[in-house]
Protein backbone atom coordinates (compact mmCIF):
# COMPACT_ATOMS: atom_id res chain seq x y z
CA UNK A 1 0.00 0.00 0.00
CA UNK A 2 2.58 2.36 0.97
CA UNK A 3 4.48 1.82 -2.37
CA UNK A 4 1.35 2.95 -4.65
CA UNK A 5 1.16 5.43 -2.43
CA UNK A 6 4.44 6.78 -3.12
CA UNK A 7 4.31 6.14 -6.66
CA UNK A 8 1.08 8.33 -7.11
CA UNK A 9 2.75 11.09 -5.10
CA UNK A 10 5.68 11.23 -6.82
CA UNK A 11 4.07 11.26 -10.45
CA UNK A 12 1.53 14.04 -9.29
CA UNK A 13 4.74 16.20 -8.18
CA UNK A 14 6.15 15.24 -11.81
CA UNK A 15 2.91 16.18 -13.46
CA UNK A 16 2.56 19.62 -11.87
CA UNK A 17 6.47 20.64 -12.62
CA UNK A 18 7.14 22.38 -15.75
CA UNK A 19 5.46 25.40 -17.57
CA UNK A 20 2.03 26.40 -18.02
CA UNK A 21 1.34 26.89 -21.20
CA UNK A 22 -1.87 28.81 -21.70
CA UNK A 23 -1.81 29.08 -25.37
CA UNK A 24 -0.23 27.37 -28.48
CA UNK A 25 -0.84 27.23 -31.75
CA UNK A 26 1.29 26.48 -35.35
CA UNK A 27 0.83 27.31 -38.41
CA UNK A 28 3.32 25.19 -41.46
CA UNK A 29 3.74 27.13 -44.44
CA UNK A 30 4.41 24.31 -46.73
CA UNK A 31 6.95 23.43 -49.24
CA UNK A 32 7.02 26.99 -50.67
CA UNK A 33 7.97 28.14 -47.57
CA UNK A 34 6.81 32.06 -46.14
CA UNK A 35 5.10 34.23 -48.70
CA UNK A 36 5.39 37.67 -47.71
CA UNK A 37 1.71 38.53 -48.50
CA UNK A 38 0.93 35.87 -45.43
CA UNK A 39 0.72 37.09 -42.14
CA UNK A 40 -0.02 34.62 -39.30
CA UNK A 41 -2.39 35.59 -36.83
CA UNK A 42 -2.66 33.92 -33.48
CA UNK A 43 -5.86 35.05 -31.55
CA UNK A 44 -5.71 34.19 -27.47
CA UNK A 45 -8.08 34.87 -24.46
CA UNK A 46 -6.52 36.91 -21.36
CA UNK A 47 -8.30 36.27 -18.11
CA UNK A 48 -5.37 36.36 -15.66
CA UNK A 49 -4.38 40.48 -15.91
CA UNK A 50 -2.05 40.06 -12.51
CA UNK A 51 -0.18 36.80 -14.00
CA UNK A 52 3.15 37.06 -15.64
CA UNK A 53 3.72 35.94 -18.70
CA UNK A 54 6.71 34.58 -21.29
CA UNK A 55 5.90 35.18 -24.48
CA UNK A 56 8.01 32.70 -27.49
CA UNK A 57 7.99 32.17 -31.20
CA UNK A 58 8.89 28.57 -32.28
CA UNK A 59 10.70 28.96 -36.10
CA UNK A 60 10.68 25.97 -38.07
CA UNK A 61 13.65 26.11 -40.91
CA UNK A 62 15.85 23.84 -43.05
CA UNK A 63 19.24 24.09 -42.33
CA UNK A 64 19.59 25.94 -46.40
CA UNK A 65 18.53 28.87 -44.90
CA UNK A 66 21.39 31.35 -45.83
CA UNK A 67 21.00 33.98 -43.34
CA UNK A 68 21.41 33.88 -39.89
CA UNK A 69 18.23 35.88 -39.38
CA UNK A 70 15.20 37.49 -40.65
CA UNK A 71 12.63 40.23 -39.84
CA UNK A 72 9.07 39.87 -38.65
CA UNK A 73 6.85 42.60 -38.20
CA UNK A 74 4.64 42.25 -35.26
CA UNK A 75 0.72 43.64 -34.80
CA UNK A 76 -0.31 43.33 -31.12
CA UNK A 77 -4.00 43.55 -31.66
CA UNK A 78 -5.31 44.60 -27.40
CA UNK A 79 -9.20 43.96 -26.63
CA UNK A 80 -9.76 47.41 -26.37
CA UNK A 81 -8.60 48.47 -29.79
CA UNK A 82 -5.19 49.45 -29.78
CA UNK A 83 -2.97 47.82 -32.28
CA UNK A 84 0.85 47.78 -30.95
CA UNK A 85 3.62 47.55 -33.96
CA UNK A 86 7.44 46.82 -34.04
CA UNK A 87 9.60 45.21 -36.28
CA UNK A 88 11.67 42.26 -34.73
CA UNK A 89 15.25 40.40 -35.93
CA UNK A 90 14.54 36.76 -35.66
CA UNK A 91 18.12 34.89 -34.50
CA UNK A 92 18.35 32.07 -36.09
CA UNK A 93 22.53 31.14 -35.52
CA UNK A 94 25.40 32.79 -34.22
CA UNK A 95 27.69 35.15 -36.60
CA UNK A 96 29.81 31.60 -37.18
CA UNK A 97 26.74 29.93 -38.45
CA UNK A 98 25.99 27.70 -35.64
CA UNK A 99 21.99 27.17 -35.61
CA UNK A 100 20.80 28.16 -32.30
CA UNK A 101 17.39 25.80 -32.44
CA UNK A 102 17.36 22.01 -32.35
CA UNK A 103 18.44 20.47 -35.52
CA UNK A 104 18.33 16.80 -37.17
CA UNK A 105 19.74 16.35 -40.39
CA UNK A 106 17.71 19.09 -42.01
CA UNK A 107 15.79 20.86 -40.40
CA UNK A 108 15.50 23.03 -37.07
CA UNK A 109 13.10 24.35 -34.56
CA UNK A 110 13.67 27.63 -32.72
CA UNK A 111 12.74 29.15 -29.93
CA UNK A 112 12.68 32.74 -29.33
CA UNK A 113 11.84 34.83 -26.40
CA UNK A 114 9.81 37.96 -27.50
CA UNK A 115 8.65 38.98 -24.02
CA UNK A 116 9.63 37.72 -20.51
CA UNK A 117 7.89 38.33 -17.80
CA UNK A 118 5.30 40.74 -19.41
CA UNK A 119 1.44 41.39 -17.81
CA UNK A 120 -0.99 42.07 -20.45
CA UNK A 121 -3.10 44.96 -18.96
CA UNK A 122 -6.70 43.85 -19.92
CA UNK A 123 -8.39 41.03 -20.18
CA UNK A 124 -10.20 39.94 -23.29
CA UNK A 125 -9.57 38.80 -26.63
CA UNK A 126 -5.96 39.47 -27.68
CA UNK A 127 -4.23 38.73 -31.32
CA UNK A 128 -0.41 38.58 -32.67
CA UNK A 129 -0.40 39.18 -35.98
CA UNK A 130 3.13 38.14 -37.57
CA UNK A 131 4.26 39.62 -40.88
CA UNK A 132 7.28 37.94 -43.10
CA UNK A 133 9.59 41.08 -43.42
CA UNK A 134 12.88 40.53 -45.24
CA UNK A 135 13.47 41.11 -48.70
CA UNK A 136 12.99 37.52 -49.53
CA UNK A 137 9.26 36.48 -51.20
CA UNK A 138 9.00 33.80 -50.31
CA UNK A 139 11.17 32.94 -47.72
CA UNK A 140 11.45 28.95 -48.63
CA UNK A 141 13.26 27.58 -45.73
CA UNK A 142 11.23 29.40 -43.48
CA UNK A 143 8.44 26.33 -43.04
CA UNK A 144 6.30 27.11 -40.21
CA UNK A 145 6.00 29.79 -37.59
CA UNK A 146 4.30 28.88 -33.84
CA UNK A 147 3.56 31.26 -30.99
CA UNK A 148 3.28 29.97 -27.10
CA UNK A 149 2.40 31.73 -24.00
CA UNK A 150 3.83 30.40 -20.97
CA UNK A 151 2.67 31.49 -17.45
CA UNK A 152 5.33 31.64 -14.51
Amino acid sequence: MSNRFFLALTVLLFASCGPDVVYQEKTDFGPDGWPYADSVSFAFPITDTTATYDLVLTVDHTQDFVSQNFYVHLRTHLPGGTVLEQPLSLELADKFGEWYGDCDSEDCTTDISIQEGTRFPQAGEHRLVVGQYSREDPLPEITGLGFRIVKR
